[in-house]
């Protein structure tokens, strides 16, 4: 999915020198990150929505990232947290068992976005995608609640961050998987921590808006809709849907429009 921005960031980070760099790190860090697998195109073609050749190519080589928080206390062996290409929650089943159907549902329904990331803390990492078009625009963030993030422009550009955090955490930590953990956490979430709010818009206005792209997203939700407008956010941004209940999320205009609708208690949840 490309807008200005995200052209702008999938043109500065290649895939070839971001796949090489991943690999740098893995191959540097004793174990501390892995590289998962690459996907192949009969599992990418299964997904629901077509994957474009730019991100195959990227997925291809590299199928998530393993990163160690710890060790294990009977062998050593390291803890693991996953950034997943392949996560199974796309699938509607949560990693933890049984049905995870509602997160599907929140992020906005299946083919409209991907996966990559559960966290411990119940963060939902997500990529963008265009249900048409497949393509693929900016990563997001929510939990149980009504409010998201922005994390990055694409998903090129969210992986070189954690590319850098991984590699500072690294020269930082010494081979020590608790001081890596603590050094790779506490700037890999700092967008969680300190980005700026911007200001939601209700449908109803919005579809008076003098502004084209607002009206049409404004178009397609209900009254008791609301949108943000992030085309002009640089870098991660945080946004809080002022619902009475938990709410569905959702994207327009490559991404840069998120939108929101209450959701249905005791149905969607």
């Amino acid at each position: 999915m490309a807008g200005s921005k995200s052209e702008a960031a999938a043109d500065a980070i290649a895939t070839e020198p971001l796949i090489a760099l991943l690999r740098e790190i893995a191959d540097g860090s004793g174990g501390l990150v892995q590289l998962r697998p690459g996907l192949s195109d009969a599992r990418m073609d299964a997904w629901a929505a077509p994957v474009p050749e730019e991100i195959r190519v990227l997925l291809r080589a590299v199928g998530g990232l393993r990163i160690a928080f710890g060790r294990r206390k009977d062998d050593g062996t390291f803890l693991y947290s996953e950034i997943d290409f392949d996560e199974s929650l796309n699938e509607g089943t949560h990693p933890m068992g049984g049905d995870g159907s509602w997160y599907v549902a929140a992020a906005g329904g299946p083919g409209t976005h991907r996966f990559v990331h559960l966290d411990s803390g119940g963060g939902f990492t997500y990529v963008d995608v265009d249900r048409e078009t497949g393509s693929w625009g900016p990563v997001f963030i929510f939990w149980d609640d009504n409010d998201t993030t922005r994390l990055d422009s694409s998903l090129h550009a969210w992986l070189h961050r954690t590319a850098r955090c991984l590699r500072e955490a690294l020269r930082d930590a010494d081979a020590d998987a608790h001081g890596f953990d603590s050094a790779f956490t506490e700037t890999w979430t700092e967008p969680h921590r300190n980005a700026p709010q911007v200001p939601t818009i209700p449908a109803v206005e919005a579809r008076t808006s003098p502004d084209p792209v607002l009206r049409s997203a404004a178009a397609a939700l209900p009254d008791d809709g609301a949108l943000a407008d992030l085309r002009e956010v640089d870098g991660a941004a945080v946004v809080i849907f002022d619902f009475p209940e938990l709410c569905r999320f959702g994207r327009a205009h490559a991404g840069t429009i998120l939108t929101a609708v209450p959701a249905v208690p005791d149905v969607d949840h």
